[in-house]
């Protein structure tokens, strides 16, 4: 059986982040799922699903992450990978916790943008996931877990 992998990023620097595993995703089934926005979606994943963007400090926030939790299942469910890869952010986190729940895997890049201090979303996923990435050595404080990756970039 062939490995299908789910790559889940929000737009802007984690689909850059991203689509910087294209030698990867080019030896698998895999597709993308990212936010839809004005920015160009680089030829990345055999196939693409758009969800909507995210942005927790708006007052209809709620009421989009739970229809993300929805539309999540959905692209899941068609698509059964067997594991989601993801750098974040706040997307990824139905896809995260829905692939567990399948019985899937979930590998979770922090962000290149965290040197410091660690993202809400990895705070979220680093329970869940079965493989922790970080790319700065500051960040195995956090995360004392985690497999120091170095930078994606």
């Amino acid at each position: 059986m062939a490995l299908k992998i789910a790559f889940v990023a929000s737009s802007g620097g984690h689909l850059e982040e991203i689509s910087r595993l294209k030698r990867i995703a080019a030896s698998y089934d895999n597709f993308l799922v990212t936010e839809k926005n004005d920015f160009e979606v680089r030829d990345f994943g055999n196939r693409q699903y758009f969800v909507a963007q995210m942005n927790r400090r708006e007052i209809l926030f709620p009421f989009k992450f739970i229809r993300l939790f929805f539309q999540a299942d959905r692209i899941l469910r068609k698509e059964k990978p067997d594991v989601v890869i993801t750098t974040g952010a706040l997307v990824s986190y139905p896809f995260c916790l829905l692939e567990k729940v399948r019985g899937g895997k979930v590998i979770y890049i922090e962000s290149f943008a965290r040197v410091t201090e660690p993202s809400l979303t990895g705070k979220l996923v680093h329970k869940h996931a079965d493989l922790f990435l970080v790319q700065w050595e500051d960040m195995l404080d956090y995360f004392p877990d985690a497999v120091l990756g170095g930078g994606i970039f």
